[in-house]
């Protein structure tokens, strides 16, 4: 009878353990459910909910279905995961090893805001890293754990932030990431993933816990940069950022220590493109790509195979308060982004972290040791407009070409090429050969051939008041820096050139262009000028194409008002023959010497038929009357008829009485009928002849040596209008030891010629 009460108590007791069991395994999800979602504020600070869970006793397995974690105190959803699956070893938690075989999320969509450097996940680190801190001051021993398996099915992640303004979202996110251990550093994880806007990736990292180290192998492709644009706006004011950007790179490093190092694999993008407010473009070019060979920071190898740049344009243009690219700059960098929020510094700009981990990089590490196969900038344009003049000045450089070949720091020099078609007309080409140990010393050669003139009338229109409406311009330079010494020799070549009307223009200068052009021109109608041009670029103040446009200008000058050099290299002689024509008092006529001198000026005339010459004459009237009243009372003395032409011997026999010979003064005292010891012989043979009959012919004299230059002129196929004699004589006492000349000045025919009150004569 105790047997059978016994054995039905233990029977009892089975039944109530299993249908315990049973309702364990029956009734532990919907509790884990409830408990969960009715204490997720107390333990996590947010509301989740779940429809669905399910836990294996068994297996170990966890199931829950649209997992929801809320934004704290709002019905927003943060974190929604269509299925979460856990697969754990439940003896291992008994065991102490705690292994977890697989983690799985799928469909899980984040929605992540940030305002300013805020973020709608700071309350959990907050939270979780406050708890850590003070689990491990409670834990002697390492918590064991292994976590083999986590993955991440077609993830969605929204991002918004309002300062700057962006919505921007990854879609197709997978992630696997390998075994987690607490006894192994080593964590590996693979994933891809679209770019909303544009852009695909795949990415593997392997991380070594412990050291820091990281081995990162990244695919990009075609990522749409527009989504940076809201960063760049809070430096430049800009309509579009435009581009895709592609890399596959292996990256080696340290997280502990960023700037340093390792990389191989390439960079590429196409299409790039950056648009100002106007909607006109700034900068754009087709395609760029780099081949990176070595990249070691630590090691200071900077080692490319081939760099491409294709296509690049740039558009300058200047107006009177500043360059195009100025209006789109933000000069106070802790003004408000444009949506009127925030500063920069008060949110993670990427930008402001690419420049930050450039200075951190360059402070950390010297670039002194880099090679590349080839550099090659291909098909480049470049458009420069200059609003600040009267006219509009536009300028355009097309199918630029730079290369450089064998790239490398070790080299004694690096060779650049250059080829650019200037305005459709013009072509440059140069070479530049540079020391890669400072920079300090190089040689460049170039040269710009075939370039209209006419492209700059702008500039001469503003600057000098005179257009070209024919010519082309050559210019070829050589220039040698020796420790920051430049010297520069300089050829400028300018053929069939043509100088239009001069414009009235109140900005210009008053250089005569169209002088100074016909003086230059050598018998050809080219001008050919050598510009040696020095400085010292030491000199922060130092521009060498200020200098190089000083020395031009002061050739320019210098041909107009001394031409004279010039002049005398061309067609031969001296200098003194293309300033003045020189006579002797009471002389009418030429003598054959002085008219050889003048064939000279006369071939110069002939090869610049736009050129004209005017004449001033410049005598001493009184000293000339003296020097008339002496040669009368010579000739009368020695009973020389008073003829229009006299014969060799007669005048020499005039000439070859002195001023002081005592029959002639005799006779001079007996004709004016007294001897006055203190009047001179000059004196007295005025007195003799009567003043008022003298200065009739000496102005006469003077009108006969007038006419006789322009007669002669006209007698070699010079035309009289590109003669200008003035009637008004200067009076120069200098000249009576030298006799009369004549000032030649240089004009274009018509301009108006030196006037007789411009010259100033020498001041006793």
């Amino acid at each position: 009878m105790f047997l059978k009460v016994i054995r039905r108590i233990f029977v009892l007791v089975f039944i109530v353990l299993v249908s315990l069991l049973v309702a364990i395994f029956l009734l532990i999800s919907p509790i884990a459910e409830y408990v969960a979602e009715k204490y997720s504020i107390e333990m996590t600070g947010r509301n989740i909910q779940m429809d669905n869970l399910r836990i294996n006793l068994l297996t170990g397995v966890v199931r829950a279905r649209n997992l929801r974690v809320y934004e704290p105190s709002s019905s927003g959803v943060f974190v929604g995961i269509g299925l979460l699956y856990v697969n754990t070893d439940l003896f291992s938690f008994l065991s102490g090893s705690n292994s977890i075989r697989e983690i799985r999320l799928e469909n899980p969509v984040v929605n992540i805001i940030q305002k300013g450097d805020k973020f709608n996940f700071d309350d959990l680190i907050t939270r979780f890293t406050a708890s850590e801190a003070t689990s491990d001051t409670m834990s002697a021993e390492p918590v064991k754990y292994l976590l083999q398996r986590t993955v991440v099915l077609n993830a969605t992640i929204n991002y918004s932030c309002s300062a700057p303004s962006i919505k921007a979202g990854i879609d197709k996110l997978n992630i696997d990431l390998g075994p987690i251990a607490w006894n192994d550093p080593m964590i590996g994880v693979k994933s891809d993933f679209s770019v909303r806007s544009g852009g695909k990736t795949k990415a593997a990292l392997n991380f070594n816990a412990e050291s820091g180290d990281y081995n990162l192998k990244l695919d990009l492709k075609d990522l749409d940069i527009k989504l940076l644009f809201p960063y760049l706006r809070d430096y430049i004011i800009v309509k579009s950022l435009d581009g895709l950007f592609s890399s596959n790179l292996t990256v080696k490093g340290n997280a502990d220590r960023p700037a340093d190092i390792s990389a191989a694999g390439f960079l590429a993008m196409r299409n790039f493109s950056l648009t100002d407010t106007t909607s006109e473009t700034l900068a754009s070019f087709g395609a760029l790509s780099i081949e990176i060979d070595t990249i070691n920071s630590g090691r200071d190898m900077y080692y490319f195979k081939n760099i491409l740049l294709d296509r690049p344009f740039v558009r300058f243009a200047m107006y009177d308060d500043g360059y195009n690219f100025d209006r789109i700059m933000i000069t106070d960098a802790t003004s408000d982004t444009l949506n009127g929020d925030a500063p920069p510094e008060e949110y993670a700009n990427i930008f402001r972290m690419m420049a930050d981990y450039i200075a951190y990089f360059t402070s950390e590490y010297k670039v002194s040791n880099y090679k590349a196969n080839s550099f090659r900038l291909t098909n480049g344009e470049i458009f420069y407009t200059d609003y600040t003049l009267e006219d509009k000045f536009a300028y355009h450089l097309d199918s630029m070409q730079l290369i450089s070949e064998n790239l490398n720091s070790a080299n004694d020099r690096l060779m650049v090429s250059l080829y650019a078609r200037m305005n459709t007309s013009g072509v440059m080409n140069g070479t530049m050969q540079v020391n890669p140990d400072g920079f300090s010393d190089m040689e460049i050669a170039y040269s710009i051939k075939e370039l209209l003139l006419s492209d700059i009338n702008p500039y001469s229109v503003y600057y000098v008041a005179s257009p070209f409406i024919q010519g082309q311009l050559s210019f070829e330079s050589n220039t040698t820096i020796r420790d920051l010494l430049l010297k520069s020799e300089n050829i400028l070549r300018i053929d069939q050139v043509k100088v239009g009307e001069k414009v009235k223009n109140s900005t210009a200068m008053d250089i005569p262009v169209k002088l100074a052009v016909s003086l230059l021109k050598d018998l050809h109608g080219n001008i050919r000028l050598s510009i040696p041009v020095e400085g010292d670029l030491n000199d922060p103040t130092y521009r060498w194409g200020k200098a190089l446009l000083q020395v031009l200008k002061n050739i320019v000058v210098k041909a107009a008002v001394a031409p004279y050099k010039l002049l005398a290299g061309m067609f031969g002689g001296d200098e003194d023959q293309y300033k003045e024509i020189r006579m002797k008092f009471i002389q009418p006529k030429l003598l054959p010497v002085e008219a050889t001198k003048l064939d000279n000026l006369v071939n110069a005339l002939k090869s610049k038929p736009e050129l004209a010459i005017g004449l001033v004459q410049q005598s001493d009237s009184q000293h000339e009357l003296e020097v008339l009243a002496l040669y009368k009372a010579k000739q009368d003395f020695l009973g020389i008829k008073s003829i229009d032409s006299l014969s060799l011997v007669d005048l020499s026999r005039i000439n070859s009485v002195s001023n002081r010979d005592s029959l002639f003064n005799v006779w001079v005292n007996s004709r004016i009928g007294q001897a006055q010891s203190l009047l001179s012989v000059q004196q007295k043979v005025v007195r003799l002849y009567g003043i008022e009959n003298l200065r009739p012919e000496v102005e006469n004299l003077e009108k006969l040596r007038a006419s006789e230059i322009v007669n002669y002129f006209v007698s070699r196929g010079i035309d009289k209008s590109r003669i200008t004699m003035h009637d008004k004589i200067v009076q120069n006492p200098q000249t009576a030891q030298t006799g009369p000349v004549f000032n030649l000045t240089y004009l274009i025919r018509e301009d108006e010629p030196l006037k007789p009150e411009d010259i100033q004569p020498p001041v006793n």
